[in-house]
């Protein structure tokens, strides 16, 4: 009977090392607001979200999420992750993505310390990370940049198309760790037959004390939309009180029938945030300087964040946006959000 008990207690000891060395999260966001738009015609609706205007609506800006994610030691410096992520609206408990239920990342990754990582699967490709860590918004809510303006109209080839943005399926990545604060990125994603073409991208980040600075590239190569891709770079700078955030974006949108260099676009963009009583003030610029066609766009965007807790504040957010021949469109609102 004592050898039983012990052999019992010896079994729990090394299934609880065992449990140890692996974990999963559970994880989410919960965003919505309450806002309300002008009946402006400026056609910017990835700018200044919302309806046709003067009409109160409820809405979440596309980061509301429940996700997955795992990790297990493999020992010797080897670990394996993985992660997936359902995108959904909380205002009325719609999918977010009729297409897909694991519509933001899905993913399964190894690891080795001090070299990096590699990934497969469905994950945002690397000129997102330079982007978004630009945007004081951090593409959340409807003053941010986010990339469907900032990528100046170069979206990411996915299929199916309704799965476009700034993620990419069937991608083949690599991201490095830190070298003296550098990390690169690489990804490839394979276009299977669907004709919308393989995906190529790379970044560099180079993150040292308050200073980031980050430069990427994404192509478009075989099939009818070979000619797309974009360049960008991000630049910020952390001063305690307020972080000040450049980016500049330069985008190829040809498309089978078109010439190189047509269909060039650019965006410059600048903002920032302060920490100004118990929250945070945020604000931000950009302008879309299509070079052959003439309908510039331009949006200034500002928010405050007042912080409940480190997981919970509320908002309020205003958006003003501007189209060459068109009337401007405005909007405002107020939401909360709170993660977990």
């Amino acid at each position: 009977m004592k050898k039983s008990l012990v052999a019992l207690a010896v079994l729990g000891t090394f299934a609880g090392a065992a449990s140890a060395q692996s974990s999963v999260t559970i994880y989410g966001l919960f965003n919505v607001a309450v806002m309300k738009s002008n009946s402006g015609t400026a056609n910017i609706t990835q700018l200044v979200p919302g309806a046709a205007g003067n009409i109160w609506e409820m809405r979440q800006f596309g980061t509301s999420r429940l996700g997955f994610r795992g990790n297990e030691d493999l020992g010797g410096g080897m670990s394996a992750q993985f992660t997936m992520e359902h995108r959904f609206n909380p205002d009325d408990g719609a999918q977010n993505n009729a297409s897909s239920f694991w519509s933001g990342r899905s993913f399964v990754q190894l690891t080795q310390a001090g070299v990096g990582s590699i990934y497969l699967g469905r994950d945002y490709t690397p000129i997102f990370w330079v982007q978004l860590k630009t945007d004081p918004f951090g593409n959340d809510g409807l003053a941010q940049s986010g990339s469907a303006a900032t990528y100046a109209g170069y979206t990411t080839p996915a299929s199916p198309a309704a799965l476009g943005g700034a993620r990419a399926p069937n991608s083949i990545g690599f991201v490095s760790a830190s070298f003296g604060g550098f990390v690169g990125r690489a990804t490839v994603a394979l276009s299977e037959g669907t004709q919308t073409g393989r995906i190529m991208g790379l970044a560099g980040e180079y993150t040292a004390g308050p200073l980031y600075a980050g430069v990427g590239y994404e192509t478009v190569k075989d099939g009818v939309a070979d000619g797309l891709g974009l360049v960008n770079v991000g630049v910020s700078y952390d001063f305690g009180v307020a972080k000040v955030m450049g980016y500049y974006g330069r985008s190829q949108t040809r498309t089978a029938g078109t010439t190189r260099g047509e269909n060039t676009n650019h965006v410059w963009a600048l903002g920032g945030t302060a920490k100004v009583g118990p929250g945070l003030a945020k604000a931000m610029y950009y302008k879309i300087d299509p070079r052959f066609a003439n309908n510039t766009r331009q949006k200034l965007g500002l928010g405050y964040d007042y912080l409940l807790s480190k997981r919970t504040n509320l908002y309020v957010e205003a958006a003003f946006g501007k189209e060459d021949a068109r009337t401007n469109k405005n909007a405002y609102g107020f939401g909360v959000k709170h993660t977990f």
